[in-house]
């Protein structure tokens, strides 16, 4: 058992409960096997100083350093880094055999310090869609630099498909990778009871809901277009949602569209178990969590081909439809309604603890932390 300091440009934290719940999600599965303890460090301009907040979240010992920003932001946010690694270390009295880092971009500094500072080799899971084209980001040249040579120094880059490690190669960043998927907690997601009383068919969509990415108007637009009666499409996210409702008002249609905000983990797990299909009409993905999670719940998709979604498709899993295409989704959601029992739960969902369980992904962090540790 490897002793690992888990660090995240992205992590669940009072500042945005949600972001980066696939990091935390990774980290769970790498508990299975190894000693981890998480480090995030966020921006907080509601704290005076500095604020450390640890906690135990189930195997993960966890702590999050909240700061202010103020004037020096970028030393303040390195005094807070170096006050969090100090904290975990005194409290664990423990030496770090390995560091893992989890989104390049802006937080690999951290992983890069402690390499040249005490001798800590790293590896980097990369779960961030901006890698696919990063001409967009308008990065400035020290956080390409930094992304540069955090890919130099970096023992192992684990990108969470195939096309995304493909475009890091495409885009010059010469490393050693090796692919560890997103991760989804089979216990929690699974097939729900079947119920014999509903009378409407449901198709399910979750995103944070920007449209840009997820397309969220195309799928409402598809649906509108829909003959059958007793429809319902339901729509959950975490990001704005009155567009959505905006929108939604000005359809002429008898079918039901349910937009609703933010729900918790166990909440979504509900959701997909009551769903008949779920929709995700996205633009730009790389492994998306919640196909992941609808397939561990035995619930069918409906998915565009971008990213790495082609990568976990099998026809016993759902169709798939080309992006931006109205057309095709709508005929994709007309042959889900007419054809209801086309596809077999228990398939579904034997997929998904094969290859995504926390049993798997963690073991390959296990390799991992094995093969590239001092």
């Amino acid at each position: 058992m490897k002793n690992v300091l888990f660090l995240s440009s992205w992590y669940p934290s009072r500042v945005h409960t949600t972001l980066g719940n696939f990091v935390r999600y990774h980290a769970l599965a790498a508990s299975k096997y190894n000693s981890i303890n998480v480090l995030y460090i966020v921006a907080d301009d509601n704290v005076k100083d500095y604020e450390i907040k640890y906690f135990q979240d189930h195997e993960l010992k966890t702590t999050i350093v909240y700061f202010k920003r103020g004037i020096f932001k970028y030393l303040n946010y390195f005094v807070a880094f170096t006050k969090g690694f100090h904290f975990v270390k005194e409290k664990n009295k423990l030496k770090f055999d390995i560091v893992h880092m989890n989104i390049m971009h802006p937080g690999i500094w951290q992983a890069l310090y402690l390499k040249w500072r005490y001798k800590i080799p790293y590896v980097v899971s990369e779960n961030w869609h901006g890698f696919q084209d990063l001409a967009k980001y308008n990065l400035s040249f020290l956080e390409m630099k930094l992304i540069k040579i955090g890919i130099r120094f970096s023992s192992v880059i684990s990108p969470v498909s195939k096309q995304l490690k493909n475009c890091m190669i495409n885009a010059n960043y010469q490393a050693k990778y090796q692919i560890i998927p997103n991760v989804v907690d089979t216990d929690k997601f699974h097939i729900g009871e079947l119920d014999t009383n509903k009378n409407n068919f449901t198709f399910l969509h979750v995103s944070t809901l920007d449209d840009s990415i997820k397309n969220v108007s195309g799928i409402i637009d598809a649906f509108e277009k829909i003959k059958h009666k007793n429809m319902v499409l339901k729509i959950i996210g975490d990001g704005p949602v009155d567009w959505i409702i905006k929108k939604v008002s000005t359809l002429k249609t008898k079918n039901t569209v349910i937009v609703e905000s933010e729900k918790t983990h166990d909440q979504i797990a509900e959701e997909m178990q009551k769903a008949d299909v779920f929709v995700l009409f996205s633009n730009i993905e790389n492994l998306p969590l919640v196909l992941i999670e609808s397939i561990s719940s035995g619930t069918p998709f409906i998915a565009t081909k971008v990213g790495g979604i082609p990568e976990l498709f099998n026809n016993e899993l759902g169709r798939l439809v080309d992006a931006g295409s109205i057309d095709q989704l709508l005929s994709e959601m007309n042959f889900m309604v007419k054809n209801p029992d086309f596809f077999n739960p228990s398939r579904i969902r034997s997929f998904a603890i094969k290859n995504y369980s926390n049993e798997e992904v963690g073991k390959k962090f296990n390799d991992l932390y094995i093969e590239n540790c001092n």
